[in-house]
């Protein structure tokens, strides 16, 4: 056999062991290679098809913005500008020639639309005004129509002008928003490094998942470091073994680099079996603790698989190891390549003369008896690695605890995939207050600026306060939808203070908005790495108004409501089913209720009904689950506006004087000029009046015999108060405003029977349409809810008139989660009728939380990281215990290599009679006094290492700004815990010496070859 076969593919047990260690460490990397890999996956999957996107900048000159922008940028000049009331509004400009959408950023359930002023200004108003406005020039009154586009990219509380109109009002050079149509996401390279992504999702997901593979990589520098260390000192014993034959090799001919690279071939071989036997470990035990994790009930989501991605990772990471293994076998060599070929296997020369002093003295009582006190050097960089992943695990669980914690709690959809996809009234959170819960509807937005990916929350912040115990340290709440709050951990993250502002963008839906930072707060975990918006903003920004994703609740509280019961009297509850809005003095009317048992046993209540200090009571006995209907007759009052008041609901009624005039309030309220409108005058029981006289401005009409008069609106744009008169009757008046522009749309009536009733009541709209004008209309009319929206298109005639009855929670099995609905008719977009549907709480709801798991004791956050990641705290374990087992074999590599250097001085003392436990103790104290401050030294260079990677961003994820101060508990802790892998490590390497007899530990080689090879050159 050649030297050269000898010296590569002879290996002993403690060359075997190294192939295990490093088998164990590249198990480690690839198990994390591939959980990163399978949550990128995930993530990539949960945020669909949104891998196109644009993106938005803010510009402080909207001059500059222009010249420097691409021809396919779009630049809006924007100004602020202050309303006669002090309050500040965000003015957009929009250049003629601008797309009226940008597809690319259109999503299925959302369009990325660009409103279009229509030459004036639109704004946050229901019909058509005038407002005065603090411009560059003075104040001005400037026209303000409503806007119709539900799809913009602007926020609905912006008012939206040409650009020229703007730049006048805001004087000049103005500031500019920049919309860069061009980007496209393709990948972790691809993620915009400047500006705010109009769908952020996908961007968010793709730069965190960045900055995990960042992080990736310092774990495979910490562990190539351990490689190195362990092949290295395996590779030093087997130099030392070979030294003889080394000689034999050099002295014939052998040059010094050839031997270097035989080492370094023989180390590379040995560490790419382990990294390969590795490989295979962590892929199969990965996939193994996903498996058991879900044979256990444990939430796990992800899927480990060689997506391209984990195979591009790996692709790095193991050459690395190798190379790592290589370079440490070429430098194992150099002892025994620097010296003449005589020389090699020299006894190394001892101190001679002893040192007395007293710091001699000390300097011997604590220098090792059998082990090199050199060992501390490996054993400190070993026990470091070690340090470095149990600290980075604690940081991990400190900032991951809070989602899991039982103080709070989640209130999601039932049935929903995940929180994200989650769909809950917002009202809710006002039921559970009534009852003393602390709750706080939440929206979760992923955001990214500049490249730097974080979380976004839309909350109203004294609910969000009042659950997760935040603190403001400076500035105050926000007072309108323009302004945010910050996290101080975000904070120091984006480097955003009070009086700064961020540019926005849609989380799944494409949008842009413009906050300023008023408050910087202080909370645990999650919660400090977050900008807080206003609920408002967070519709525009993620999901439709009036929902949210979750309610976040005070999870102690909220507990205690379950085995709360009623008393059977207030189980009953009582709802309006018809009654007037509008009724005569001194007349009897009739008011319909209706009145519903949901409890769980029979139940009696009286029901008052009344009118202003007319009451009368109903004694109403129900079974269980049982409901029944009666009607209620009511003298009513004097003229006024009172209230109508069926048990604890109330709904105000006007009462007019029983010969009074009145124009129907479904009477349009806008008009274009010249327009003929039909003008009905009717008594408060709503008889037409005949011969009443009708008069806008100078122009009048008389009603016929329908009560019915033809008024044709003045030519001349204004304000108007149309006006109905006859003889001695109350007359009666109705602002009217006449537009240029202004549309003429139908007159209607909207009622929800009942008004409202419990979360099993299927309530339905009675809408009734007329045309009062003397124009045929076709419009199609929206009956639009929180729950769902229904659609039809009708025409009417001059003076028709049409109705239909419509479920108003059709397509979401009629039902709702307790709260006030807004329900609202709209023709053409064009709010025209509304009215409102209130789902009142009862005892069930708590009941049927728990039963169809709507509740949840996590935060929303945590939920939302479960839907992507799993359980979380199991992958944080699966990573310290390998961590644990890498330390023990590098340890163990580490006093193997020592104990072998002094395998003489071990024969000798099992010669002269030691026995191997007394050996051993020796052994275990020289461990101690190399592992104790090796373990001290640890700690400090494992804090030190962490605080220089959390300052050059390494440790902050998804925006997640991971803690290096870590309790003194947790170093003790690891301290002890590195110093036992170390003491077991030490045992491990020593049991093979003491096992055999003395005599073998007194030779000079314990593992050359017993026949001499074969040189052939």
């Amino acid at each position: 056999m050649s030297y050269r076969r000898a010296l590569l593919t002879r290996w002993s047990r403690r060359d075997r062991l190294t192939v295990l260690v490093v088998a164990v460490t590249t198990a480690f990397l690839v198990g994390t290679t591939l959980l990163l890999a399978a949550a990128g996956a995930q993530t990539a999957t949960l945020a669909g098809d949104l891998n196109t996107t644009a993106t938005a900048t803010y510009e402080d000159s909207f001059t500059a913005a222009r010249d420097d922008a691409d021809p396919n940028d779009l630049v809006f000049p924007t100004a602020v500008l202050r309303a006669a009331d002090g309050s500040s509004h965000r003015f957009i400009g929009v250049p003629n020639g601008t797309p009226t959408e940008i597809a690319d950023s259109s999503v299925d359930w959302r369009r990325a639309t660009i409103p279009s002023p229509g030459g004036g200004v639109t704004g946050p108003v229901t019909s058509s005004t005038q407002r005065r406005f603090r411009t560059a020039n003075g104040p001005t009154t400037l026209a303000i129509d409503p806007q119709t586009d539900t799809d913009s990219l602007f926020p609905a509380s912006w008012y939206v002008a040409n650009a020229s109109t703007v730049r006048s009002l805001g004087g000049g050079d103005v500031d500019a928003l920049v919309i860069h149509p061009d980007e496209r996401l393709t990948g972790l390279l691809s993620v915009p490094t400047v500006g705010s992504p109009l769908v952020a999702a996908l961007v968010f997901l793709f730069a965190g998942m960045r900055q995990l593979l960042t992080a990736l990589l310092a774990a495979t520098v910490g562990s190539a470091l351990l490689v190195l260390v362990v092949v290295y000192n395996v590779l030093r014993m087997t130099v030392r073994d070979r030294i003889r034959a080394i000689r034999v090799i050099r002295s014939t001919g052998g040059t010094p680099r050839r031997v270097r690279w035989l080492f370094g071939l023989r180390a590379g071989l040995i560490v790419g079996l382990g990294v390969a036997l590795g490989y295979a470990v962590g892929f199969v035990l990965t996939n193994a603790v996903v498996n058991v994790a879900v044979f256990a009930g444990l939430p796990i989501s992800l899927t480990p698989s060689l997506t391209p991605l984990a195979l591009g990772t790996l692709a790095v990471v193991l050459p690395t190891l190798v190379l790592a293994g290589v370079l440490a076998g070429v430098l194992a060599a150099r002892t025994a390549t620097r010296r003449p070929p005589t020389r090699l296997g020299d006894a190394p020369r001892r101190a001679g003369a002893r040192d007395d002093s007293t710091f001699g003295r000390l300097r011997s009582r604590l220098a090792p008896t059998l082990l090199d006190p050199r060992a501390v050097v490996p054993t400190t960089l070993t026990l470091a690695v070690f340090a470095v992943v149990v600290v980075l695990i604690v940081s991990l669980t400190g900032a991951v605890a809070p989602l899991s914690t039982q103080d709070e709690g989640t209130i999601a959809e039932a049935g929903s995939a995940n929180v994200l996809n989650s769909r809950i009234d917002a009202d809710y959170a006002t039921v559970l207050r009534s009852r003393g819960i602390d709750a706080s509807p939440e929206i979760i937005l992923a955001q990214a600026v500049d490249g730097e990916p974080f979380l976004g929350l839309g909350a109203n912040y004294t609910a969000f306060a009042a659950v997760t115990n935040a603190t403001l340290e400076r500035g105050h709440a926000p007072r309108t939808d323009s302004q945010a709050v910050i996290g101080a951990d975000l904070a120091r993250t984006l480097d955003v203070e009070v009086g700064d502002s961020l540019t926005l963008g849609g989380s799944f839906s494409p949008a842009v908005t413009r906050v300023t930072v008023v408050g910087v707060f202080s909370a645990s975990g999650v919660d400090d790495d977050q900008v807080v918006v206003p609920l408002p903003m967070a519709h525009h920004l993620a999901i439709r108004e009036g929902f949210v994703q979750y309610i976040r609740t005070s999870g102690a509280a909220f507990d205690g409501m379950n085995g709360t019961t009623a008393r059977a009297n207030d189980t009953i509850t009582a709802t309006v089913v018809s009654a007037p809005n509008v009724t005569a003095a001194n007349r009897t009317v009739s008011v319909t209720v209706r009145a519903e048992n949901p409890g769980d046993a029979a139940a009696t209540r009286e029901v008052p009904v009344s009118i202003g200090n007319v009451t009368r009571t109903r004694s109403v006995s129900l079974d269980a689950g049982e409901s029944t209907q009666f009607s209620v007759s009511l003298r009513t009052p004097a003229p006024g506006e009172r209230t109508l008041r069926v048990g604890s609901r109330s709904q105000p009624i006007r009462v007019l004087a029983a010969n009074a005039l009145w124009f129907p309030t479904e009477l349009p309220g806008t008009g274009p000029p010249n327009a003929t409108l039909f003008v009905p005058v009717v008594t408060p029981d709503e008889e037409p009046i005949p011969n009443a006289t009708v008069t806008l401005g100078e122009r009048t009409a008389n009603t016929g015999s329908n009560g019915i008069a033809q008024v044709t609106l003045p030519a001349e744009p204004g304000s108007y108060v149309l006006r109905a008169s006859k003889a001695d009757r109350p007359p009666a008046t109705h602002n009217l405003t006449v537009a240029a522009g202004s549309g003429r749309e139908p007159s209607a009536r909207l009622q929800v029977t009942p008004r409202s009733g419990s979360v099993l009541e299927r309530p339905t709209a009675n809408v009734t349409v007329a045309n009062p004008w003397n124009a045929s209309l076709t419009r199609e009319l929206t009956l639009s809810s929180a729950i769902t929206n229904r659609n039809r298109t009708v025409t009417l005639d001059p003076g028709e008139v049409a109705s239909l009855n419509v479920s108003v929670f059709a397509g979401a099995d009629g039902r709702a989660s307790p709260g006030t609905y807004p329900v609202r008719l709209l023709s053409n977009g064009t709010p025209i009728a509304r009215t409102e549907y209130t789902v009142e709480g009862d005892q069930r709801l708590f009941s049927a939380l728990a039963s169809n798991g709507q509740y949840s004791g996590n935060a929303g956050i945590g939920q939302a990281i479960q839907s992507v990641f799993g359980n979380v705290q199991l992958l944080f374990v699966v990573m310290v215990l390998l961590a644990g087992l890498t330390t023990v074999g590098t340890t163990a590599a580490t006093f193997a290599q020592t104990v072998h250097a002094r395998r003489r001085a071990i024969g000798v003392h099992r010669a002269t009679g030691a026995t191997p436990r007394d050996v051993l103790r020796t052994v275990l104290a020289d461990v101690c006094l190399i592992s104790v401050p090796a373990a001290v030294v640890a700690l400090v260079l494992a804090v030190g290492t962490l605080r220089v990677l959390g300052r050059v961003g390494v440790l902050t994820l998804f925006g997640i700004r991971l803690s290096v101060a870590t309790p003194p508990w947790v170093l003790l802790a690891t301290a002890v815990g590195a110093f036992a892998l170390s003491v077991l490590g030490a045992v491990l390497a020593t049991t093979p010496f003491l096992t055999g007899p003395p005599t073998g530990l007194l030779g000079e080689t314990t593992a050359e070859p017993a026949h001499r090879d074969r040189e052939n050159r």
